[in-house]
């Protein structure tokens, strides 16, 4: 008897981390979503010498992306009317977006193990003789 409560709770567990999952498959869906409308770009905004005899030196600041050009990192003015695209995102908040994800994953990699679990002693109950309904077999 003992056997086949624990078994039925094991069962209930088992259906609660499944449901669980599926939970967790949608909110991955919608995180996988939504990092891939956010496009990480780092602007930076510099300060820069005219090159002349100014009294105002420096200027700006100014947008530039730092890019990788010929093996080595260069700065590239993205203009003076320069506006953030749709769906701009600091690389700060698309770090913190995409560890959110990655804790989820990490998340559903567990629920997986623990349900397989929960699986493998149901089937060892079954390969033992525990019937459906019936009850727990004799104990040798």
């Amino acid at each position: 008897m003992e056997e086949l409560v624990a078994k039925t709770e094991l069962e209930r567990e088992a259906a609660r981390l499944e449901r669980e999952l599926q939970d967790l498959e949608a909110l991955l869906a919608e995180e996988r979503e939504r990092l891939s409308a956010l496009s990480p770009m780092p602007v930076y905004w510099r300060q820069v010498r005219c090159g002349k005899a100014c009294g105002g030196c420096p200027h700006g600041p100014y947008p530039y992306l730092k890019v990788k050009r010929d093996g080595r990192w260069r700065w590239q003015y993205l203009g003076k009317g320069w506006q953030p695209p749709e769906g701009f995102a600091r690389p700060r908040a698309f770090r913190k977006a995409l560890a959110l994800y990655h804790a989820l994953l990490k998340r559903k990699e567990e629920l997986l193990e623990r349900l397989e679990r929960a699986k493998e002693v149901l089937r060892g109950w079954e390969a033992r003789g525990f019937i459906w309904g019936v009850g727990a077999p004799e104990r040798p």
